[in-house]
């Protein structure tokens, strides 16, 4: 299989699994709405499961090159930090409720890959802001992370406008700063 229609059938395939989660993508409805046969996808990828792994890889791949961006257009770390938390809430947008319901009942390796490389990246940036001393002394940045990720993953499970968590998610940052860090901020 050619590059090219490997990354249409794993761009195709991410968007059907973030719209109708992971159970309900069949491998027959790719090959038929991609124009390739199922004995293709199978001779290249042997499973459903592997193919999954590869739109996974792919997905982790993206996400690293949008915090490789962010950084690059933030003036600082805590506007580093701001834009990181705006494209956390906004990736829990991106993927329908289906897809969040899956990946935490049937395929939590799934749910853990997306959740670590987030959490990770967000505790970098939480931990970058507290030495800048911007924000608050004493703020442990895995607990910091982990409740304000959770809190946000829960409003959006629970059917809260993207806007209202954005909006949640800015306040609550706002209030974790110094004094020094809202007059950057």
């Amino acid at each position: 299989m050619d590059e090219r229609t490997e990354k249409r059938l794993i761009a195709f395939a991410s968007q059907s699994v973030r719209q109708y989660g992971i159970r309900a993508v069949r491998m027959d409805t790719i090959a038929r709405d991609m124009g390739v046969s199922k004995r293709t996808l199978y001779k290249e990828y042997k499973s459903k499961d592997n193919f999954i792994r590869t739109c996974l890889e792919s997905y982790v791949d993206r996400v690293g090159n949008l915090f490789r961006l962010l950084r690059l257009e933030a003036a600082g770390p805590l506007e580093y930090l701001c834009a990181l938390t705006r494209a956390f809430v906004d990736n829990l947008y991106k993927a329908e409720l289906p897809f969040w319901l899956d990946i935490t009942e049937h395929y939590p390796h799934v749910y853990e890959t997306i959740w670590g490389i987030w959490m990770s990246e967000l505790e970098t940036a939480v931990g970058e802001c507290l030495q800048g001393r911007w924000l608050v002394d004493g703020l442990d940045p895995r607990e910091y992370v982990s409740a304000l990720s959770t809190l946000f993953y829960q409003a959006r499970m629970a059917g809260s406008p993207s806007q209202s968590v954005a909006y949640s998610a800015y306040l609550m940052l706002r209030g974790s700063m110094t004094m020094e860090g809202i007059l950057r901020f």
